[in-house]
């Protein structure tokens, strides 16, 4: 981080945030592209309040020159920081550059639940879910596999449609875990389409988590056009988990064995 800000500029922007959330000022208001050109070092301020603050009020003004430093501000090492920068992204979400919105999307794998939360929330103010369904493939597909799994189990707890063929791509990891989060993005989503890739993966898949995973979600979402797949599962399948799931997802269906 850049060791931006003297104490003369930590007083002044504190002063000044202060003015904005409600101090009476006589003098008329200065634009808001003054405003933001003030706020934006203050990103890089030593006390992490300052920077929130910042953030937060970046967002208000909705300015969207300042885009690149709250990108930037997405690896702040506060939470709370990353937090703020992205809900403000999200003010400006149609505003956002794609390689803005790669960035936002390879945030899913903050290590903090709730920058994750705020980052969900910020891609689902982007209109156009078909753009935002491109950049989430961009940022999938040029990501390690950590951040792939991460993104994807990520998406897997929110019902966002456009998951859906994002969900397909991930099931051809060569990571186990990302393909069994991708199985259960699919059961969330509950889309019927889901269920013939639930029931491939659930007698060919070579993981047992994503065997079981696959059971279980038949048993959420199947109808009794998947009991011939889970019945030769319970017959053919290896492994007692993934018997004791397609045992469970048969009663759930109401086909007792």
């Amino acid at each position: 981080m850049l060791p931006f800000p003297t104490i003369s500029a930590t007083v002044f922007g504190a002063v000044y945030l202060f003015g904005l959330i409600g101090c009476v000022n006589e003098s008329p208001p200065e634009p808001a592209q003054t405003v933001t050109e003030r706020l934006i070092p203050l990103l890089a301020d030593a006390q992490p309040d300052t920077r929130r603050t910042a953030a937060l009020s970046l967002g208000k003004i909705g300015d969207p020159q300042s885009i690149p430093a709250l990108v930037l501000s997405l690896s702040d090492p506060d939470d709370q920081v990353r937090q703020s920068s992205a809900w403000a992204l999200g003010t400006m979400a149609d505003s956002l550059s794609e390689q803005s919105q790669v960035t936002l999307v390879q945030r899913l794998t903050d290590q903090s639940d709730s920058v994750q939360q705020a980052v969900v929330l910020a891609l689902g103010r982007i209109a156009v879910q078909k753009e935002l369904l491109q950049v989430l493939a961009e940022a999938y597909a040029i990501s390690s596999i950590d951040t792939q799994r991460a993104i994807i189990q990520t998406l897997s707890h929110f019902e966002f449609s456009f998951s859906f063929s994002l969900y397909l791509q991930a099931l051809e990891s060569p990571d186990s875990l990302t393909r069994q989060a991708a199985i259960a993005g699919l059961g969330e989503l509950g889309d019927s389409r889901g269920l013939p890739v639930l029931r491939t993966h659930l007698l060919q898949d070579t993981s047992e988590g994503v065997r079981s995973e696959a059971a279980f979600r038949l048993g959420k979402l199947g109808t009794s056009a998947d009991v011939p797949a889970l019945k030769q599962a319970m017959e053919t399948d290896p492994t007692p988990n993934v018997h004791f799931w397609a045992s469970w997802a048969l009663s759930q269906i109401g086909q007792e064995t």
